[in-house]
């Protein structure tokens, strides 16, 4: 074979490797509940390559809000959501095979913001809170937030489903509401106009399942490797983040469209370094508590099992594997 010949034989070969693996990615299609950073580690994973490092080309569908990003992936045209936890705790309590096998917060990301003119906790009494809506995570912030100020969130104010972040925020801003649970991004914008905060509840050590995860046992079972690729890639992301501040920092202002450094910075520590953990197990003690919250409105959250909304098994074998350790030594 001549040496030309040889140079064809050797590019045809690299093509057919390169063929097949583009072709031996598996195709996998994702969607969010919210266009917030708890979300961001989904596109560091695309930015920072690490779907395709771990075999998957994956498609970001878009984010679809509350217990509707779940439709996707029920009706087979997504195999993940990140989402809150109660949607996907409310989905198994519908029947369905949902299941949570990541989480990306395992506490309550939030803080008690009060109207200017609110002061001290007793001023609330008699006075109007707002949620996105009942059962929500900020609903549920909101009434542990109350209790842990002595006041009876039943009894003491009067808490509405308002919706919405923007919803909310122009509510407490224009006097419509006196207070609320709030987010980070949130409760900066809410301090410049004045208003206070009068409890950081993460600060309280409340198991919660906020930011999570889920497939179905369905998908877990019949796909288990293209489901452990992808914990893989999230895993890795969230490692990633922690150590390349300023690559997450524009990721978190290329997504979320904000340029504003403090609201970028609060959000960075926020959800790299205060919420996102090194081991993302479920939180079957976080489970229980959205059961709790939503018991009083929801027969069937009084009887359900928190275990039956996670699987445990996806993070355990990477953990035992060694893969997580190995990712920060």
């Amino acid at each position: 074979m001549g040496t030309f010949s040889r140079k064809i034989h050797l590019f045809s070969l690299v093509l057919l490797f390169l063929s097949a693996t583009v072709d031996a990615a598996e195709r996998v299609r994702v969607v969010y509940g919210s266009l917030v950073a708890g979300h961001m580690v989904m596109y560091a994973a695309k930015e920072f390559g690490l779907f395709e490092k771990y075999g998957l080309d994956v498609e970001v569908v878009g984010h679809i809000p509350g217990a509707k990003a779940l439709v996707p992936l029920l009706s087979g045209d997504a195999q993940f959501v990140h989402a809150a936890g109660p949607p996907f705790v409310l989905g198994g309590l519908g029947g369905s095979d949902v299941v949570i096998f990541l989480s990306l917060a395992d506490t309550i990301p939030y803080y008690l913001v009060v109207h200017k003119d609110i002061t001290l906790p007793a001023q609330l009494k008699g006075k109007k809170l707002g949620v996105t809506t009942f059962g929500s995570s900020s609903d549920f912030s909101l009434r542990f937030a109350l209790k842990r100020l002595g006041l009876d969130p039943e009894k003491d104010v009067t808490i509405l489903a308002i919706g919405d972040t923007a919803a909310r925020t122009g509510a407490l801003n224009s006097g419509i509401i006196h207070g609320g649970a709030y987010t980070i991004g949130e409760t900066i914008r809410l301090k410049r106009l004045g208003h206070r905060v009068l409890l950081d509840v993460a600060a309280m050590g409340m198991e919660y399942q906020h930011t999570a995860v889920a497939t179905t046992r369905s998908i877990i079972e019949r796909h288990r490797a293209m489901v452990l690729s992808y914990a893989k890639a999230i895993i890795d992301a969230i490692r990633q983040m922690k150590s390349r501040k300023e690559d997450s920092l524009k990721i978190l202002a290329k997504y979320l469209r904000v340029s504003d450094p403090e609201y970028l910075e609060a959000q960075y520590q926020e959800n790299a370094h205060r919420l996102y953990p090194k081991k993302p197990y479920p939180t079957v003690a976080g489970v229980k508590s959205i059961l709790d919250n939503l018991a009083p409105r929801e027969p069937k959250a009084k009887l359900a099992k928190p275990e039956q909304f996670v699987d445990l098994s996806i993070v355990r074998e990477l953990d035992q594997s060694g893969f997580i350790d190995g990712l920060y030594r």
